[in-house]
């Protein structure tokens, strides 16, 4: 991108990351754009994720997804298992509008881009998500169907990052890796205000739920201050900066220990609806692929011994619900 079509970088004001692209295409068959550029997880999503090796046409496909108002990462998702259906003979060129939905095609990417949010053919169906669309397909097509909760799965493989694979099951709003950012502290990353002082071997069984839970209730901090995800996941700000930045705007005085509990709060009133809508243990899982198809240098997350250390460190019960002792401790 940076040889090709990146024009400048963009950030929100005063922002001391600048996470943004501005891109353009003027010529060729996906012109023009200008704008809003891809970035990592829309590239992975309706790039590669599609066999889409071509550059321009993900920014096309990335440009219209943001006109049309879609999810880039749900987007790209939803095509992906599409085409899938389509290799297997699931669906057909009668279903897609003419379209041969091959993998790897840019043409076909963009035009069922269109057809999702126009509501045509099978894009009406697409624009539901995955889990819906296999429910209406049936056939074996549920074992490509990559969701957790409903939401298409974002794009860092739960099988390189075990706190991801567990962070996946049991963020409340599905598998997000909004929902903890925890990929990055595998890496390199550090919160040692919350004794997160040092990288964690990405594939640890040992600690894993407690460093897991304690990213996810700073997440749920991160959204309530609305503070931009990539401050934390950038590295650009630690806990103890947080605490005194909403203590200087609200007048609070809050400690650290007091502004995680906050989140743990928020995370288990989260919890609290979902439980209430349905949700158990037997939602707070992974796609079969993850857990069955090993990749490269990825192993297979243990997830049933990830989430009962999980639960018993959140003080919940083996089914996933919050005990009276937890809410009891939490004022809930």
């Amino acid at each position: 991108m940076a040889k090709s079509i990146l024009k400048r970088r963009s950030s929100c004001r005063d922002c001391p990351v600048g996470y943004g692209r501005v891109v353009e295409v003027s010529e060729g068959p996906f012109a023009p754009v200008e704008g809003a550029g891809p970035e990592y997880e829309s590239i992975a999503a309706l790039g590669s994720n599609c066999l889409v090796d071509n550059l321009e046409a993900i920014a096309k496909a990335n440009e219209l997804c943001n006109r049309y108002g879609l999810d880039t990462m749900s987007t790209g998702g939803v095509i992906g298992f599409a085409m899938e259906a389509y290799e297997k003979s699931l669906i057909n060129i009668k279903d897609t509008g003419g379209i041969e939905l091959n993998w790897g095609d840019g043409e076909a990417l963009i035009k069922m881009v269109k057809k999702i949010a126009q509501k045509e053919d099978i894009g009406n169906l697409l624009g539901e998500g995955v889990k819906k669309s296999t429910l209406k397909i049936g056939k074996n097509s549920i074992e490509f169907a990559i969701h957790t909760k409903g939401l298409e799965v974002s794009y860092h493989d739960p099988r390189c990052f075990f706190s991801q694979a567990l962070s996946y099951a049991t963020t409340n709003r599905g598998a997000c890796h909004n929902g903890s950012q925890s990929h990055s502290c595998e890496m390199s990353n550090t919160q040692p205000d919350i004794g997160i002082d040092k990288p964690q071997d990405r594939h640890q069984l040992e600690g894993k739920a407690e460093f897991t839970i304690k990213l996810q209730n700073l997440m749920c901090m991160f959204d309530s201050i609305v503070m931009c995800n990539f401050m934390h996941a950038s590295g650009a700000i630690k806990v103890h900066s947080m605490v005194n930045l909403l203590n200087y705007v609200t007048g609070l005085d809050l400690d650290i220990k007091e502004f995680m509990k906050i989140g743990e709060r928020i995370f288990n009133l989260q919890r609290l609806y979902n439980v209430r809508c349905g949700i158990s243990r037997k939602d707070d899982t992974l796609p079969s692929r993850f857990l069955t198809l090993k990749r490269n240098r990825g192993k297979l997350p243990p997830l049933g011994e990830l989430l009962s250390d999980y639960y018993e460190y959140r003080g919940w019960n083996e089914e996933g619900i919050p005990n009276q002792i937890k809410l009891k401790e939490l004022n809930i």
